[in-house]
């Protein structure tokens, strides 16, 4: 099962890095660069870090200011095209099912080769249960149409088929409080029981890690975070960070953030139990 396409922002950032690098080769500063051209210093920052595409007829003024040659000029126009190029519109697609900073995280979700995932009070949308979405939609005020909850559940088990790739990893890291929010949902732990096998049927994929953080072992870093870092072998490889909240989230990915999450990352998953010890402490959790 092959990855899909690389997402646009990922273009745009290979794009940035390529001409960062054509820059500093000329010996040239931002501001250097964007003074002949009326420019302001930001903009060349914004083409640099992939927060913006750049335009055709501006990337051929960047290409003759840095002198560069004909292999870099041709990496260069093939990445923005990319970084350019209008997703489909089909309603069929899955992404398109979505709004806003979701879309680009679905398209990441399929196309990432590492997906690594801390929550701290919510279970991974990857691998909720039915019955907990369900739970979780009714929640949401003002209330959903139950047609609504419907299809926001379709769309989300379509995501969970992400976890089908082989060729991609996935790895979680969950807070024990994600967990144990889940006790007596409508008056009893049924919830809680089904999330629970499910989480433990998640381990024994080929593809999948999956961590639990006990209350038991305290605090640690980022602990309130709940975030993905989808990882993309791209050559340079590119990291990109999204951060959950209530009604959105932040698609991240300067060096300053990446680096803060990459952190709480590795501190996070140090910090849980194994997956061979999180496995009993499910089956807990899943039994009567």
């Amino acid at each position: 099962m092959t990855r899909g396409p690389l997402p646009q922002l990922v273009y745009k950032i290979l794009c940035g890095r390529k001409l960062e690098a054509l820059r500093e080769k000329a010996g040239l500063l931002q501001e250097e660069v964007a003074e002949p051209f009326g420019w302001s210093q930001p903009k060349v920052a914004y083409l640099e870090s992939g927060t913006s595409a750049v335009k055709e007829h501006d990337l051929e003024k960047l290409l003759d200011l840095y002198k560069a040659d004909k292999a870099s000029r041709q990496l260069c126009h093939s990445l923005s095209t990319d970084a350019r190029q209008n997703m489909p519109r089909r309603k069929s697609l899955l992404r398109n099912k979505f709004k806003g900073k979701m879309r680009e995280v679905v398209d990441m979700e399929f196309s990432a080769a590492t997906v690594w995932c801390h929550n701290s009070m919510v279970v991974p949308g990857l691998l909720q249960t039915e019955d907990y979405m369900r739970y979780i939609f009714r929640a949401f005020r003002p209330s959903l149409t139950q047609q609504q909850v419907d299809e926001y559940t379709d769309n989300r088990k379509r995501r969970q088929k992400a976890l089908e790739n082989t060729d991609q990893k996935f790895w979680f890291v969950i807070h024990e409080a994600t967990l144990r929010s889940l006790e007596n949902l409508d008056g009893d732990n049924s919830v809680l029981k089904g999330q629970a096998r499910v989480l433990m049927e998640a381990i024994d994929r080929p593809n999948v890690e999956l961590q639990v953080a006990p209350f038991r072992h305290g605090y640690y870093p980022g602990q309130a975070e709940s975030y993905m870092i989808f990882g993309f072998d791209t050559q340079p490889a590119v990291r990109v960070t999204y951060v959950e909240k209530y009604d959105g989230g932040d698609i991240l990915h300067g060096e300053k953030n990446l680096a803060r999450f990459t952190t709480f990352w590795e501190h996070q998953r140090v910090h849980a139990l194994g997956p061979e010890q999180t496995r009993p402490f499910l089956r807990g959790l899943s039994q009567p």
